[in-house]
């Protein structure tokens, strides 16, 4: 399996600190794990929160390669290491109380032609063809859950107050859980599109569909985005975009 040059964004937008992280920072053709993470805790360093995860993260995966992207486990044992690493931070960064994360992880399988993707908190991850979403992960949030139970419309939610409030997070004091995805059909033109909560500030789910069709470019797509949000998106704003150059499958 083959992808095309991933491109992805990282910008500050009317905060006075980014405390979104990328990995990587520069992508290749050869890349095949991708993570965003969207730091919470404002003076309580919510950028090392974001920054350490992405590290934590890679290294694991450095260390312990994964042997199958289908192991329930891995995942969890790959938080848990990252927890405690921030709580070792927190053991000699006492002014860092409260920091905490967000993540959406990307791991993409060549041998197996399957995708693994875990998520905590209200950052996302769609997986896209041909303008239609095939799947996207549910955010961890106060109105998520009141959507599920009936008490809000999703069109209700884009504006509820509370809609910032997440349910999970990635921290070094209280642990807590990822929940996963194996996507196993993965097809040429298809996308994995990752992105932090600013990102939707300016652009909505059709849109992110839309965008992402069989004849367009990651640059293109990334570009229009950008330009959407420069200037205008209150939060920081991070993305990855990636595209599949090429499967062994039939028609692909």
């Amino acid at each position: 399996m083959k992808i095309h040059l991933p491109v992805h964004c990282n910008e500050i937008g009317l905060r006075e600190s980014n405390e979104d992280a990328i990995y990587p920072v520069t992508p290749t053709e050869d890349s095949r794990l991708f993570m965003v993470c969207d730091g919470v805790g404002g003076q309580a360093k919510g950028e090392v929160a974001s920054s350490l995860t992405c590290q934590g993260f890679s290294k694991y995966l450095s260390e312990n390669p994964m042997e199958d992207i289908e192991d329930e486990t891995y995942l969890p044992l790959a938080l848990q290491s990252v927890e405690q690493n921030l709580g070792t931070y927190l053991e000699t960064h006492p002014e860092a109380k409260g920091m905490a994360t967000t993540l959406t992880f990307l791991k993409i399988s060549d041998e197996d032609e399957k995708a693994l993707i875990g998520w905590v908190g209200d950052s996302r991850a769609y997986h896209i063809r041909d303008g239609q979403i095939l799947y996207q992960t549910k955010d961890h949030s106060i109105v998520q859950g009141m959507v599920e139970m009936g008490e809000i419309t999703e069109e209700e939610a884009l504006t509820h107050p509370k809609r910032n409030i997440i349910t999970r997070a990635v921290n070094g004091t209280y642990p807590t859980r990822i929940d996963q995805k194996i996507i196993t059909d993965i097809k040429k033109n298809d996308f994995f599109f990752l992105c932090t909560d600013g990102i939707l500030e300016t652009i909505n789910d059709e849109i992110i569909a839309l965008s992402c069709t069989e004849q367009a470019s990651v640059e293109k797509i990334k570009s229009y985005i950008v330009n959407k949000a420069k200037g205008v998106t209150k939060d920081n704003y991070s993305m990855y975009i990636v595209k599949i150059q090429k499967t062994t499958s039939k028609n692909s």
